[in-house]
């Protein structure tokens, strides 16, 4: 009996297989899409190349690369003391750039070289932290924008970068 419960379900399904291909007749199987145009990208002029650095060029087309999201994970944990409570604080942030494909690399990499002064210009801007500060969304804004500006001064005049910053996350706060 266990035969039959095999071999029955099987005919049926290759019988309405070879069915469905009769009745349906297709040129191949897959997704069917309608014809694609692949547009190439529009040309760039040498008035547009001028201010693009020689790493952001792709070689094989020469085009400029695109934009690509890069961040880094700052692995100290700011702590301290609420200043309107006696409440303690910690958080931890996160840096976020938007470059071309190999400065973004390159961009994190540096930073994540002299992380430890990056945390030292930090500090500074979480010191006078309230309590609204990360308990309102816009306080976190706020604080997140606060930190953004001051990394970025610190990458411009003590490090000779360019402030390249985009955003500034809160990935994680606590109130004790």
């Amino acid at each position: 009996m266990n035969i039959f419960q095999v071999i029955i379900p099987f005919t049926f399904v290759v019988v309405a297989f070879v069915l469905g291909h009769f009745v349906f007749p297709a040129s191949g199987s897959g997704i069917y899409m309608p014809e694609a145009v692949v547009e190439l990208p529009p040309a760039i002029t040498p008035s547009e190349m001028e201010g693009v650095d020689a790493q952001d060029i792709d070689p094989e087309t020469g085009q400029i690369l695109p934009d690509k999201y890069n961040y880094l994970k700052i692995e100290n944990v700011f702590s301290g003391q609420l200043v309107d409570t006696d409440a303690l604080f910690s958080l931890e942030v996160a840096l976020l750039t938007k470059q071309p494909s190999v400065s973004s690399d390159l961009f994190i990499a540096a930073l994540f070289e002299i992380e430890a002064e990056v945390v030292a210009a930090i500090t500074p801007s979480v010191l006078d932290v309230k309590s609204s500060d990360l308990m309102t969304p816009d306080g976190r804004t706020a604080l997140s924008n606060k930190i953004r500006e001051t990394v970025n001064e610190f990458l411009e005049k003590e490090k000779d970068l360019r402030p390249a910053i985009t955003e500034v996350f809160i990935i994680n706060f606590n109130i004790v």
